[in-house]
């Protein structure tokens, strides 16, 4: 089996805008629209016209059809300002891929820098969220985190008279301006739910909906199709750090409220229903009628809970007993396969190309069996491309089909998709135009239809206005895509700023800003609020302003600030950081990016946690570790016993970091037969205090002999959520002692737990959830009290009653921790009779 993934057509949003109220949706052909109204904008929103209407059961027009639009501002910061209702939405009578409403978003104000983000045909969800939402605090990510859509069972697919809208997102990927203006571009909407066809020998044919399965005659013919393992939610809109652009890179399964598995009864595709769905009517294919929320990848080792389909079909003859077979969603073939996630905005299709035999007898065995007697191929289509060339055998698809740049000397990229199997080359016409891969084909490294990225640069313009095409070539396909150079006066440079401003507050700090056009100034990112005041636009050559607060911080803070051009859309948006020094000269690590959702656990394999924003696992205790030890200790029974209680011991390759392995074995196997052998950082030395040490990244950091930050050796090995590129480390003492704490649930006092890998909850156990201080605004942790074990022999203290955490701060001989029992007590102390570093205690790390 071979997987194929192509990249389609996307919705594309062109934006205007006025105040946040609230309308009800009208609908009205184009020659009828009203005059925009006073403070209103007008919307355009343009949806996929590949395809014409075909008799699957949506058409191509259901499924990009638009019944709601809502739209919510966010300013520069990130931080939710309003919402308001798309009101007169209307279809152009020329192109009925193209519709309008306008908007009331005049309580945003006239903000230079807002982030614009449109949910279509999810109103009664966004109204459930937009409820909980705080103006100038409540977060993007909440936001995006908070619209769920019901998935359960079938999808409705009945016809074109009876269907149920998919929710749709997008939003503007830098910030736009408010001030002045009622047109801005451009917004490209994703659909939230993936499409899954299915069918007997597809053509190789662009995926479009509209092919017919060549079908194998008499020899099987499709009847059923069965869904497994369907979530019955799914999120609006995708997670930070899971898209690019209109391009999705992983799933964002909403985690509250839990999704369930749709299997009373598992959603059922009945040939016997015709059109209803998706049938055709030779039953040579399902099209149009199977719509999924996204879901993870499958393992090899659950194939009881992946997510696959179940056919049922007759092989032989048309009068032969209805057999089943087990289609997963995957690329290679068995053993060698690799399970694949199921993503919003992707069509997926189950190309089955020759039957062998009967399969199982009914579905339900199937489901809990390998393939068997049937080969099939498995495309995805990720419609995530604007222009498309088609000749009934191959398609050519680009991102898109112009660009105008400036006359500095720049690269740019362009994605390209194409099905032909020798994929495609790309020529200029022009010298000062070169392309990276001119006049290649692209070779078998990247499968038909699979995406690449073609980077081309520009030199310098010392002349007048020029333009040059790129000429991409597959087979008998050809795509132009044209480049306007401007002319040797245009320009657009900021100034450098200082290496570090002031602790003590900066007032009226500059740069000059040299530009060819208007200009506006956004702070794209401001973790620490120290910029009170910066000037937002200009015209033309002319000086920046920006004044900073007095830092109070122990670590040097930065702002980000984002320089553009909103009336040229190609201009190079410029980035310039601003540092602050730290308010002492010791040293601290920067502001960290988020707590983890979890206690570090053992999952079987490795220890690891959950990411930032993930709270399935908050309750789990953790196993626990001495100060600065890098093995997890067993946190089940009450005495330490090495012949019994388990460690987990990381064995290091230097070489390779990503190649250490971990072993889960007893103490007394692992040569710890004592408390005291298992290892830890600094011994009885004294390390001062860690303002100006952090020892335990440093220094004490010794992986070789099982000592350092184990929250920076799950990085460095790959077991951290999201590493390499995500990075964490321990807390230092004052990111536990900075901000507030709230107190919930039930303390009780246990003796013991029976969970060696620290995966054991209390039932209704209480704990502490961080409410403000260190990036609790993006996510709240949650602390059970998952009590330690003592640092003489080992034994466990209060389970479900106090909590204890490690942090990576010495304070002379001993250590910094968090430390809480019920009763709104939470201490962060160094004393000797609740520091020593050799206690057990739980960890929770930072993102870097």
């Amino acid at each position: 089996m071979k997987l194929v993934v192509l990249y389609g057509l996307i919705i594309g949003v062109f934006l205007s805008f006025g105040s946040c109220r609230n309308t009800d949706d009208e609908f009205l052909p184009d020659d009828v629209l009203p005059t925009v109204p006073e403070g209103y904008v007008r919307m355009q929103i343009t949806v996929p016209g590949l395809t014409p209407v075909s008799t699957y059961a949506l058409s191509s027009v259901d499924e990009t059809h638009v019944s709601t639009v809502d739209v919510l501002v966010f300013n520069s910061n990130s931080e939710y300002l309003c919402h308001a209702q798309g009101q007169t939405i209307a279809t152009d009578n020329n192109d009925s891929n193209k519709k309008t409403f306008d908007v009331d978003l005049r309580a945003a104000g006239n903000i230079t820098g807002a982030y614009v983000m449109v949910v279509a045909n999810a109103r009664d969800a966004v109204n459930t969220a937009v409820s909980t939402f705080v103006p100038s605090t409540t977060t993007k990510e909440t936001v995006m985190q908070s619209m769920t859509f019901t998935s359960s069972g079938k999808w409705n697919t009945t016809g074109s008279s009876n269907f149920t809208p998919f929710p749709m997102w997008g939003m503007t990927a830098s910030p736009v301006s408010l001030a002045g203006t009622n047109t801005i571009s451009s917004i490209s909407l994703i659909r939230s739910v993936a499409r899954v066809d299915v069918g007997i020998k597809f053509p190789d044919s662009l995926i479009d909906g509209t092919e017919d399965a060549a079908g194998l005659g008499s020899t099987f013919t499709l009847e059923e199709v069965y869904l497994y393992n369907s979530l019955d939610k799914g999120s609006i809109a995708p997670y930070s750090g899971r898209y690019s652009g209109t391009t999705v890179t992983a799933p964002s399964v909403p985690t509250t409220p839990d999704p369930g598995i749709n299997d009373s009864p598992v959603p059922s595709y009945l040939s016997s229903n015709g059109t209803v769905d998706g049938f055709d009517t030779d039953k040579r294919s399902c099209t149009g009628a199977i719509y999924m929320a996204e879901h993870a990848a499958g393992d090899r080792d659950a194939l009881s809970t992946n997510p696959h389909l179940v056919i049922g079909g007759r092989y032989g003859s048309s009068t032969a007993d209805i057999t089943y077979y087990r289609l997963d969603f995957v690329s290679g073939s068995y053993p060698n396969q690799t399970f694949l996630p199921v993503l919003r905005n992707h069509r997926y299709r189950f190309n089955i190309t020759k039957v062998d035999g009967p399969g199982y007898g009914s579905a339900t065995a199937a489901a809990e069996e390998r393939p068997v007697n049937l080969t099939y191929d498995l495309s995805a289509t990720d419609e995530s491309l604007t222009s498309y060339v088609y000749n009934g055998q191959y398609a050519l698809g680009v991102s898109r089909d112009s660009y105008t740049l400036d006359s500095k000397s720049r690269s740019a990229t362009l994605l390209v998709s194409t099905t032909y199997e020798k994929g495609y080359k790309a020529e200029s016409d022009q010298g000062w135009l070169t392309i990276a891969t001119a006049g290649k084909e692209t070779t078998t490294a990247n499968a038909p239809g699979s995406p690449t990225t073609l980077t081309f640069s520009v030199d310098t313009n010392t002349g007048g206005q020029r333009s040059g095409t790129i000429t991409i070539t597959s087979g008998r396909l050809t795509k132009e895509i044209f480049i306007t150079q401007k002319n040797t006066a245009d320009g657009f440079t900021v100034g450098t700023p200082s290496s570090s401003y002031s602790a003590s507050g900066v007032t009226n700090a500059s740069l000059s800003v040299t530009s060819s056009w208007s200009w506006s100034v956004n702070v794209k990112s401001d973790p620490n609020a120290i910029v009170t005041s910066f000037t937002r636009s200009g015209t033309g050559n002319g000086t920046f302003y920006f004044s900073l607060k007095a830092n109070s911080l122990y670590y040097s803070p930065s702002a980000t600030f984002t320089f553009f051009s909103p009336t040229n859309e190609f201009t190079p948006v410029v980035e310039r950081i601003i540092n602050q020094t730290a308010s002492t000269a010791e040293y601290r690590p920067t502001a960290h990016g988020g707590w983890a959702g979890s206690n570090v656990y053992w999952d079987g394999n490795k220890l690891t946690f959950d990411d930032t924003g993930v709270d399935a696992h908050k309750h789990y205790q953790g196993v626990f570790f001495k100060w600065g030890g890098l093995v997890g200790i067993d946190p089940s029974g009450t005495t330490w016993i090495p012949a019994s209680n388990m460690v987990y011991v990381p064995n290091w390759n230097s070489a390779n970091p990503t190649a250490s392995t971990w072993e889960a074995k007893t103490a007394n196997s692992a040569g710890y037969t004592t408390w005291a052998l298992i290892p830890y950082a600094g011994g009885t030395a004294n390390l001062g205090d860690a303002p100006a040490l952090a020892y335990l990244t440093n220094a004490g950091h010794d992986p070789a002999n099982r000592k350092g930050d184990i929250c920076r050796y799950l990085t460095e090995t790959g077991a951290a959520p999201g590493s390499p590129t995500a990075r964490w480390r321990l807390p230092i003492e004052n990111e536990f002692s900075q901000g507030s704490y709230s107190m919930s649930g039930t303390f009780d006092t246990a003796s013991s737990n029976t969970d060696a890998t620290g995966k054991w909850q209390s039932s209704g156990m209480g704990g502490y959830t961080k409410t403000t201080g260190n990036f609790t605004s993006v996510f709240q942790p949650f602390f059970p009290p998952s009590g330690w074990r003592d640092p003489s022999a080992g034994s466990i203290a209060y389970l479900t009653h106090d909590g204890q955490y490690c942090s990576s701060s010495p304070r002379g001989a001993n250590a910094y921790y968090l430390f809480f029992t019920p009763g709104n007590r939470v201490d962060l102390t160094g004393n000797a009779g609740r520091a020593e570093r050799t206690y057990g205690l739980s960890v929770r790390c930072v993102k870097d």
